[in-house]
């Protein structure tokens, strides 16, 4: 079973650790890696990552807006994530 992030060619932004660092630490930068970076990876990694991203960007906007905005933010992002494009190869 080979995975892309275990490759030695890969770029350091898609490396498994990289990519844990960044959709926990700023899930914003790490919704835009996964999303620009989503043919690289497998569909596990991906929906990983972002799920990851998702629920740490609620806690984010928790410090910033009402709880209710938050909620409707999240619901927001879900469904453009889960309604985006899928390129086939």
């Amino acid at each position: 079973m080979t995975n892309s992030n275990y490759s030695e060619g890969s770029p350091w932004y898609l490396k498994k650790g990289w990519v844990y660092t960044m959709c926990l630490i700023t899930p914003p930068i790490g919704l835009i890696n996964v999303l620009l970076n989503r043919n690289r990876l497998q569909r596990d990694e991906k929906q990983l990552y972002l799920g990851i991203a998702i629920i740490m960007g609620i806690f984010w906007l928790l410090k910033f807006f009402p709880f209710s905005v938050s909620i409707i933010c999240a619901i927001v992002g879900y469904l453009v994530i889960h309604m985006w494009p899928e390129e086939t190869e």
